[in-house]
């Protein structure tokens, strides 16, 4: 039985189309005169300089967060987090209650077959390294060393696409060579477990040869410290309950076959992942801290120099869609009508001394209150609120393209009209856009980057597994607490007060300060879906009632006012936690088994 999943497995007569390198440059100097014409594969291996464009067309494939304008990782200009309980569409399958195996590949957040040659398609770019694998050997003027490298990064890239496909699927088919036309093949999916050893083989594999961090002309490729990174991210998301846990989220033939969880609960698997965590601060110890967060001692600047400047420590693995923001690949789609956070995540900032956020309090006349109506700022134009909610959104009063300050009220500016609506519930997306305008001018033709993990995601994420096992308190080799790592991040948003055991008890209570503590770190970088999906909050999350804040008044004085919209929902059904394969995969018969509720 010859099946092609995609024409992915294809080796055959291969032909490599390069003549669009040049959009994706590593450092300076990756690609800098690409190929033009169609070229067959003894060409492509035949020299550094066409083999390095080889190496192009599966580091294109990555995963990148950002919007598209139709097809690729995140179709339709949507961004993951309108998904979850932080964000709202109405075009969203969330929203009609229907997803089933046929739903288009446009109306869910992950294409396992975007499209041939897109970031994010998993198989476009799993055929490609491995065609480079099984071929680099056969450049004559690289060295052992330059080959094994770039066949580790290799490695790293598949692997990045089996923990996506992990997140989104469960155990899913495994893929070990270019396949031939001729060869006759099964493809069943493997167990859960198989697909997690064989994927974090792959990445200690590549640790085991690649640097620590590269040279600034190599910047972007594919690290050890990279590697570390993505095998703690995937045993942290494999220890949670979606798949570590005493019975299934679904029950059905693909969680009898073990395809959708583990089987079993065991908590070696948190202990797996802590031990992850640690060992890339080990790492990152033994080369002098190379990755660190941004701290200048400006909250705000050094916030947004960790998530979007290119080439800072803070990223331990960027990934690219171009080399600059071009105006033509629609980046700005995330702040779009598509795109409309709710205000209940506003909500989730604190005051910048570290306690919680009421509207109660802002409406409080007493005179004893500081922030009576001044929900954002001060009587001297200071904030006073957690510093990522000004990066993060798009809030009334901040500062704006200059001269001006956005003006979010009824009849404002920035404020939802019949025709735009992107600030409808009283706030917008505002992150990777800076003080965008109509033109574009703040950020188009700046470097461009994806900062695909950041090491708050490594200390957060060991907080999380030192609280699972009960050791929150405890301090670790790096004389440490959960609480540390955690207050690592909140003091580089200024926030002047520690969160600490008596405030936040350790267990249920710190993990759900955790999961809003990502949030707030992480708003439209990728993390409160997969939160959610990975602790099974999709009926607590995203079926909340939708909270709108509604701003009236003038330049002179605005007046705050929160409604809770009953028109606008979503639904969630416990099958979704995984999304199915399409059911045009499922009727070639090579071995696919549909996730269950499908």
């Amino acid at each position: 039985m010859r099946h092609c999943l995609k024409n992915i497995l294809s080796a055959g007569i291969l032909m490599y189309m390069v003549a669009a390198c040049e959009d994706l440059k590593f450092g300076d100097a990756f690609l800098d005169k690409p190929l033009s014409v169609e070229i067959n594969i003894d060409t492509i291996f035949s020299n550094k300089i066409h083999s390095e464009q080889a190496l192009n067309q599966f580091y294109k494939s990555l995963p990148d967060f950002m919007p598209t304008a139709s097809s690729g990782c995140r179709p339709e200009g949507r961004v993951l987090d309108l998904y979850s309980d932080l964000g709202y569409s109405g075009e969203i399958p969330w929203k009609s209650g229907v997803v089933n195996a046929s739903t288009g590949k446009g109306a869910l957040p992950y294409n396992l077959f975007a499209n041939s040659e897109i970031m994010g398609d998993p198989f476009f770019g799993i055929r490609k390294a491995y065609i480079y694998l099984e071929n680099i050997d056969r450049v004559p003027d690289m060295t052992e060393d330059e080959k094994n490298i770039r066949k580790a990064e290799a490695k790293v890239v598949i692997a990045t696409h089996y923990i996506q496909m992990i997140r989104f699927l469960g155990g899913v088919p495994w893929i070990d060579h270019a396949y031939k036309p001729d060869e006759t093949f099964l493809f069943p999916r493997m167990t859960l477990e198989e697909t997690v050893r064989k994927t974090i083989a792959l990445l200690d594999e590549a640790a085991a040869i690649l640097p620590w961090y590269t040279s600034e002309e190599e910047y972007g490729h594919m690290t050890a410290a990279a590697a570390k990174a993505l095998k703690l991210r995937l045993l942290l998301f494999v220890a949670s309950p979606l798949f570590n846990a005493s019975e299934p989220y679904f029950s059905g033939q693909a969680a009898d076959e073990r395809l959708t969880w583990y089987g079993d609960y065991s908590e070696q698997r948190w202990r797996d992942a802590l031990d992850a965590g640690l060992e890339f601060l080990r790492l990152n110890k033994q080369n002098s801290n190379y990755y660190q967060m941004e701290n200048t001692g400006n909250p705000r600047a050094d916030f947004r120099t960790g998530y979007f400047v290119k080439g800072n420590r803070e990223v331990v693995m960027p990934t690219f869609r171009d080399g600059t923001w071009n105006k033509s690949r629609k980046f700005f789609r995330i702040y779009g009508q598509r795109n409309k956070p709710r205000a209940s995540y506003a909500n989730m900032f604190q005051w910048i001394d570290g306690t919680d956020f009421s509207w109660e309090q802002v409406n409080d006349p007493d005179p004893n209150n500081e922030h009576y109506n001044q929900p954002f700022f001060n009587k001297e134009g200071k904030t006073v609120r957690d510093i990522r909610l000004y990066e993060t959104l798009m809030v009334n009063g901040d500062s704006w393209t200059p001269p001006e300050n956005l003006q979010m009220w009824n009849g404002g500016k920035h404020g939802p009209t019949k025709y735009d609506q992107r600030t409808l519930y009283g706030y917008g997306y505002r992150k990777f856009i800076q003080d965008y305008n109509s033109n574009g001018t703040m950020v188009y033709g700046y470097p461009y980057s994806c900062p695909w993990i950041r090491m708050p995601e490594i200390y957060l994420s060991v907080a999380e597994a030192m609280n699972q096992l009960g050791i929150a308190t405890q301090k670790d080799e790096f004389d440490c607490t959960a609480y540390d790592y955690l207050n690592m991040i909140r003091r580089r948003a200024g926030i002047t007060k520690d969160v600490t055991a008596e405030m936040v008890t350790a267990g249920t209570a710190l993990t759900e300060f955790l999961l809003d503590e990502r949030a707030r770190e992480f708003g439209q970088e990728d993390c409160r879906y997969y939160d959610m999906v990975r602790y099974k909050k999709g009926n607590d999350w995203v079926t909340i009632p939708l909270e709108k804040l509604l701003i009236t008044g003038n330049k002179n004085k605005q007046n705050y006012a929160t409604e809770i919209s009953d028109e606008e929902f979503y639904y969630w059904k416990e099958h979704w936690y995984l999304f199915p394969f399409p059911v045009t995969e499922i009727n070639k018969r090579y071995g696919l088994i549909q996730n269950p509720g499908y």
